[in-house]
């Protein structure tokens, strides 16, 4: 019963990691020291240069010419439907590039990048750093238990989950079905008491054959025995009659 009751209590395992200890060793070297992380044990790094400048080249819109594009509004006419003057273009045909702004040229920010090497700034180039996970001691803390030595048991919480959701969903079948487990549990308890019992019976039973069959190895030792305590028994026999004829001669 008390097994049932921890069973159903503790959400918690051994953690199989570092089997309960906490600890795990840890792998650096005999200097404890690890591979740079930031450089991977190179000593060098690749750092990204990057330079800006502004460069005026020509309007890159394909209707400009010299600053200038057609008018939209009296398609180079100089002249609307009405024959009047072009109010937008003032009877020229053409406006200012809107890209451009009727220069001609532009100005666009030009940027260059490329890589290059400079010394990991993490271990001045050594490629290796003390040890950060053991400090020198050797062992480091268990990364799946924290340190703490067990972890929480999935199996057993997806166990009380499904049974939760069981139960909320179809209450009498719930109940039946944590009846029929619990019945299980209570017999696997009965049926690993009842062999501890036969184990300790047999072991009793084979200690009194063992018993009987010593005696009946040394029948020449039990014989002599025997023969022992009936010449003591005559002798203290003798010791009394002797003392009752004295006494009658008394």
């Amino acid at each position: 019963m008390n097994q049932l009751i921890t069973w159903l209590t503790s959400l918690k395992k051994e953690c199989p990691v570092c089997t309960g200890t906490g600890t795990i060793p840890c792998n650096c070297n005999e200097n404890n020291e690890n591979i740079c992380p930031n450089c991977g044990g190179k000593g060098i790094v690749q750092k990204q240069k990057t330079t800006t400048q502004k460069v005026e080249m020509p309007c890159d819109n394909p209707l400009c010419q010299n600053g200038k594009v057609v008018c939209g509004a009296c398609n180079g006419t100089g002249k609307n439907g009405q024959g009047e003057v072009c109010e937008k273009c003032h009877g020229k045909g053409q406006v200012d590039c809107g890209v451009c702004s009727g220069i001609g040229r532009i100005t666009r920010i030009k940027q260059e990048s490329w890589m290059e090497p400079e010394t990991c700034h993490i271990c001045n180039g050594r490629g290796m750093v003390p040890c950060y996970h053991c400090h020198g001691t050797k062992e480091r803390v268990c990364p799946e238990c924290k340190g703490k030595g067990t972890v929480l048991n999935r199996g057993k919480l997806l166990f009380f989950s499904s049974v939760a959701v069981l139960i909320i969903a179809n209450p009498i079948f719930a109940i039946a079905v944590l009846s029929v487990i619990i019945g299980w549990c209570f017999f696997k308890i009965w049926s690993k008491n009842k062999s501890e019992d036969d184990i300790l019976k047999n072991e009793e039973q084979m200690d009194g054959m063992e018993e009987e069959n010593g005696s009946l190895e040394n029948p020449e030792s039990d014989l002599e025995e025997t023969v022992s305590e009936t010449e003591d028994q005559k002798t203290e026999d003798q010791k009394t009659e002797d003392q009752k004829t004295d006494n009658d001669i008394m």
